[in-house]
């Protein structure tokens, strides 16, 4: 078997190519995903407009991100000095 058929028969061999409309633009994304679950992620947060937004308590100016993996990585980040931010608690303490 060749590897392009290889390739052909595995559904989730990228790469997967993003052709939602940027509406700031009115051209294709083409944004390029290796997986499948990473375009469909892509989809649901950058362009789905009613999913709501995510915003840094902190931040002067609002800071608004579209998945709160993104706010946690930004508190760590920009934000050190706010202990453990978006860290859970063990179960029984």
């Amino acid at each position: 078997m060749t590897s392009a058929a290889i390739l052909a028969r595995n559904s989730q061999a990228g790469p997967h190519k993003c052709s939602r409309i940027n509406p700031s633009t009115g051209k294709p994304c083409n944004t390029i995903f290796s997986r499948p679950y990473d375009l469909t992620r892509h989809e649901d947060t950058i362009h789905n407009n009613r999913k709501q937004k995510v915003r840094c308590p902190l931040c002067r100016e609002e800071k608004t991100f579209s998945r709160n993996d993104a706010l946690t990585r930004h508190m760590r980040v920009v934000h050190p000095e706010v202990e453990a931010y978006g860290k859970r608690g063990r179960r029984g303490d």
